[in-house]
């Protein structure tokens, strides 16, 4: 009984800690900034660049998160330091909204060209009928079958 009760307290504590650590970066939190940037110099996210500049930019996350700064505050400056290209997803306005339009719209093709031609093979009902034999080949072909015997 002293266990269940002890591992209720604890689930509680951690469940409260949990939306405390959340808001301790203004709604967003360093690890999920780090797979939603990429790293200036090796092009991989974050997240998992080894490179130095990867780890002068995961310092100053922290730094911000400590300060308070809002995801918008920090992307802001990421991009105004090394461009757009420091998005791992390009934005969702402009011209940029073809790579999220154009991959959708070529699936949705894809999925009708692939209905049309289900109900199409559908509807012919299987093969066609094999075309008449002619009487004089088949009499042919059954003597000639006959010398084999």
């Amino acid at each position: 009984m002293r266990r269940a009760s002890a591992a209720a307290v604890l689930v509680l504590l951690a469940l409260l800690a949990f939306p405390a650590a959340a808001e301790a970066c203004n709604g967003w939190s360093e690890p999920g900034m780090e797979t939603e940037l990429m790293c200036p110099t090796c092009h991989q996210v974050l997240a998992y660049s080894q490179s130095r500049i990867a780890d002068n930019i995961r310092a100053h996350l922290h730094q911000w998160c400590a300060a308070g700064w809002t995801s918008g505050q920090v992307k802001s400056r990421l991009i105004a330091q090394f461009g757009p290209e420091i998005q791992a997803s390009p934005p969702k306005h402009g011209f940029d909204l073809l790579a999220w339009l154009i991959p959708g719209a070529a699936l949705l093709t894809g999925a009708i060209v692939a209905t049309v031609l289900a109900r199409r093979w559908r509807g012919r009902g299987g093969p066609p009928p094999p075309p008449p034999v002619d009487p004089g080949l088949s009499a042919r072909i059954d003597a000639e079958m006959a010398r084999f015997e």
